[in-house]
C-alpha cells in the first residue's frame, strides 16, 4: 500500500493538468468540458455504504445498479457475495468507461489501475497503447471514452465534464494553495472547521469560488436542464454547506473523496474503495444496458436483491421519480433493498416512494460516516 501511496501523491500533478488539457487551446473551460461524452468519470459517492447493503443479503446477491463512472460497480464486482450484476446509463460513454472498470479489476492489480486511470503517473503514448488493448477487448472504439488524444494525456478518470467542473474549481482556487494544503493535511474537525468558517479568509474564498464556477448557467451547460430540478437552493450553496459539514464531522487527511474535489488527487493510502481490490475468485454474471431505470427494470419483476439508484431522483419530476421508484419495488424480491441518495432536491423521497419500509435511522447512521458528502440525505428502503 505504501508504493500505491507514493504514486497517487505524484498523480496531483496529472489532476492540474486536467484543466490544461482538457480546456486550454481555444475556447474556455466550460466549452471544452461540454464537449466530453462522459458526464461523471469518478463516482461521487461513497461506495462502501452500498457494500454494506449488499453485504447484508449474502451470497448469490443480484444487484441492479446505476453505471454512471462505474466505481461503484466495480468495488460490487469485486464481493464474492455479488452473484449477478445489471448497470444501467443511457449515456454509452458511461457504460463504456463502467465496462474499462470492470475489466481492469480482473486484468490489472491496484498500482497499474491507479496508472492507467491517471491516478499516478504515465506516459502518455503508454497509456494510449494500453487503453485501445483494453478498449479492443471489450469490443469498443478507441474514442468510447472521448478523444483518446486527450483521454490519454489526463487519463480516464479526469476526462468527465464533472472532473473538468472539479478542475476549474481548483483553478480559481489556486492563489490559496497553501491554506488549502493545510486544512487538507488535518484531521482534527474541529480545527478544520475554524479554517473554512464563513467569516475566514479561506472560507470566504471557497463561497466566492462556488459562487463563480458553480453558476446554475454553468451546470445546464454541462448536464442539462434536469441536473438542476427540484433545487432546495442555490447549488453553489450547497456545496459550499457540505463541504463545510464533512470538514466538521470527518478527518480531512484520509478523506479521497474531498482530496479529489480540492486537490484533484488522492491522501497518501486512502482512495476510491474498487482500486485497491482484486477481482474474485469467481467473477459475477454482469451485463450492461444503454437505458434508462426505467426501461431496464420495466420487465423485470422480483429479479433483483439490490437496486442501486444512486440520485437519479434529483434529475426527475416528482411523478416520474414515484414512476422510477415503483419499478423498482417491482423489481426487487420481497425484502429487498433500495439505496438512494439525494444531492439539493426537494422530492420527498419517502412519500413517493410508500411502497418501501424506510429505514430511517439506519440511513442517518449511513448518512454520518459518508466520506462522499455530497448528499444532504440517504434513503435505505425494503420492499414490504
Amino acid at each position: 500500500m505504501a508504493s500505491i501511496a507514493v504514486s497517487t501523491l505524484a498523480a496531483s500533478s496529472v489532476g492540474r493538468s486536467a484543466m490544461n488539457d482538457g480546456c486550454g487551446n481555444g475556447g474556455s473551460w466550460l466549452e471544452r468540458a461540454s464537449s466530453l461524452p462522459v458526464a461523471f468519470a469518478q463516482v461521487r459517492e461513497d461506495a462502501l455504504l452500498d457494500r454494506e447493503v449488499v453485504r447484508s443479503i449474502g451470497k448469490g446477491a443480484r444487484v441492479a445498479m446505476v453505471a454512471s463512472g462505474g466505481c461503484t460497480a466495480a468495488l460490487l464486482a469485486s464481493m464474492e457475495g455479488v452473484g449477478r450484476l445489471l448497470v444501467v446509463d443511457p449515456n454509452p460513454a458511461q457504460l463504456a468507461l463502467t465496462r474499462l472498470k470492470l475489466r481492469l479489476l480482473e486484468s490489472t492489480g491496484p498500482e497499474e489501475r491507479l496508472a492507467v486511470l491517471g491516478h499516478a503517473p504515465m506516459a502518455p503514448v503508454d497509456r494510449r497503447a494500453r487503453l485501445a488493448d483494453e478498449l479492443a477487448a471489450l469490443d469498443l472504439p478507441l474514442d468510447a471514452l472521448g478523444s483518446i488524444s486527450l483521454i490519454s494525456r489526463i487519463g480516464p478518470d479526469h476526462g468527465g465534464r464533472f472532473e473538468l467542473l472539479f478542475a476549474a474549481l481548483r483553478g480559481a482556487l489556486h492563489g490559496s494553495s497553501e491554506p488549502l494544503e493545510a486544512l487538507l493535511s488535518l484531521g482534527e474537525p474541529a480545527r478544520q472547521a475554524e479554517r473554512v468558517a464563513p467569516h475566514s479568509a479561506l472560507g470566504k474564498r471557497i463561497d466566492e469560488t462556488m459562487d463563480d464556477v458553480m453558476r446554475t448557467p454553468n451546470l445546464v451547460r454541462l448536464f442539462g436542464e434536469g441536473a438542476v430540478r427540484n433545487p432546495a437552493t442555490r447549488f453553489s450553496t450547497h456545496f459550499a454547506r457540505r463541504l463545510r459539514h464533512v470538514l466538521a464531522t470527518l478527518p480531512a487527511n484520509d478523506n479521497p473523496y474531498l482530496w479529489q474535489m480540492l486537490k484533484g488527487c488522492y491522501p497518501p493510502g486512502s482512495m476510491a474503495p474498487w482500486l485497491s481490490r482484486v477481482g474474485p475468485a469467481r467473477n459475477p454474471s454482469v451485463a450492461s444496458e444503454a437505458d434508462t431505470m426505467v426501461g431496464a427494470l420495466a420487465d423485470r419483476p422480483r429479479e433483483f436483491d439490490f437496486v442501486h439508484l444512486s440520485n437519479i431522483l434529483d434529475w426527475l419530476d416528482p411523478e416520474d421519480a414515484r414512476t422510477t421508484l415503483d419499478l423498482a419495488r417491482r423489481a426487487l424480491r420481497p425484502g429487498g433493498w433500495t439505496l438512494v441518495r439525494q444531492l439539493n432536491s426537494t422530492l420527498d423521497i419517502e412519500r413517493l416512494g410508500d411502497g418501501f419500509e424506510w429505514h430511517a435511522a439506519e440511513a442517518r447512521r449511513m448518512h454520518q460516516a459518508d466520506r462522499s458528502f455530497f448528499y444532504r440525505a440517504l434513503y435505505l428502503g425494503r420492499r414490504r
